[in-house]
């Protein structure tokens, strides 16, 4: 069996820290080691993706203090929400917000967070309704986003929608509109050498691919599935080194025709490479994607360049990044909540391969 194909062992389920990150206000942005930093307040970046983590953890063990979360969190989304249908991002520990209005992928993120909810079949009616007021208002806004991470957050949001009836024909409309503007983001800066929607690579490099991918399932135009998978392959080309992920570092990220920096090593890339090799593989069923995902889940586990894990099996928190000389100990919200999505993940697609194999 070639390296990297292994069966992989999964950690136990540990939500221990994403509870001790959360107090009554929401979860808290950072951690000093594994104890809450209440000095750096909160974000709705980091409460819009933990309320995706506790819907799915509620939907997927029925355990209500997980319910309670998603109570906790969307409250901090309305909170945060504005009367345009935008959403300001950072509060300090005093519960005072110190922006007018987020950024684009705090608006977006947030429109993938009420998207899941109101189309979760598990929720009461009630915090169903609060979603739909919101995105009902939300929802025009995501034709002015101008950054390619944060069209394709929304694309995926829209995916989501595009199942329910009350946002149908609407949700299709703005999601094609949206991937058309990736596309154009892609023939404008990709060439033979670099396949991609920018002359840069940064964060979150993934969920671009990831979302064509997901516009594809919607629309069936094979002219998102064509560039998904070039952008995906050109990215693999570039992670993948000495047969483990090695995402792309934040010092000053990687521009086209420069060297590109190794560090700092962040879990949000890990958790999206794991979203996008997982329905990459879902739609074409090419093992190779299979493989990715499973090796860019091993990242949080050891498989990377200090061969040390990032995920913390004592506390249940995940280490904030992998930098030149070490781990970064600290154990924040957005490392944590993106361990935490990767493995419902990676879990997810390791059970649907058991299930097919007991069906062979």
């Amino acid at each position: 069996m070639k390296r990297g194909t292994k069966r992989l062992a999964l950690p136990s389920l540990n939500t221990k820290h994403l509870f001790r990150m959360t107090d009554s206000t929401g979860i808290l942005q950072h951690a000093k080691f594994s104890v809450p930093n209440y000095k750096e307040g909160y974000t709705t970046d980091d409460n819009a993706r933990a309320l995706i983590v506790a819907l799915r953890l509620y939907e997927k063990t029925g355990d209500k203090s997980y319910l309670d979360l998603v109570y906790r969190y969307m409250a901090f989304l309305y909170n945060a929400y504005t009367e345009d249908g935008f959403f300001r991002n950072f509060m300090n520990y005093s519960r005072v917000f110190l922006d007018e209005k987020g950024t684009e992928d705090c608006f977006a993120r947030s429109l993938i967070a009420l998207s899941y909810v109101y189309s979760s079949e598990i929720l009461d009616s009630s915090i169903k309704e609060l979603a739909y007021v919101m995105l009902k208002r939300s929802l025009r806004n995501v034709l002015h986003l101008t950054h390619p991470i944060s069209i394709a957050y929304s694309v995926i949001a829209l995916s989501i929608l595009h199942d329910i009836k009350e946002f149908s024909s609407e949700a299709k409309m703005y999601l094609e509109a949206l991937s058309e503007k990736l596309l154009n983001f892609y023939h404008k800066h990709s060439d033979e050498n670099w396949k991609w929607f920018s002359d840069k690579l940064t964060y979150a490099n993934a969920i671009i691919p990831y979302a064509l991918f997901r516009a594809f399932a919607v629309t069936e135009k094979e002219k998102y599935l064509k560039v998904a998978k070039e952008a995906l392959d050109f990215l693999s080309g570039i992670l993948f080194e000495n047969g483990f992920l090695r995402v792309i570092g934040n010092r000053g990220w990687y521009e086209k025709g420069k060297e590109r920096p190794y560090f700092d090593e962040q879990p949000i890339d890990a958790c999206d490479c794991v979203i996008a090799y997982t329905e990459a593989y879902k739609i074409t069923e090419e093992k190779e994607y299979k493989e990715k995902a499973l090796k860019a889940f091993r990242w949080f586990l050891g498989e990377n360049i200090h061969r040390k894990p990032l995920y913390d099996e004592k506390t249940g928190g995940c280490r904030d990044g992998i930098e030149e000389d070490g781990i970064n100990q600290n154990q924040g919200a957005e490392s944590t909540i993106c361990y935490l999505l990767a493995r419902l993940f990676i879990e997810e697609l390791v059970k649907s391969e058991e299930k097919n194999k007991e069906v062979v």
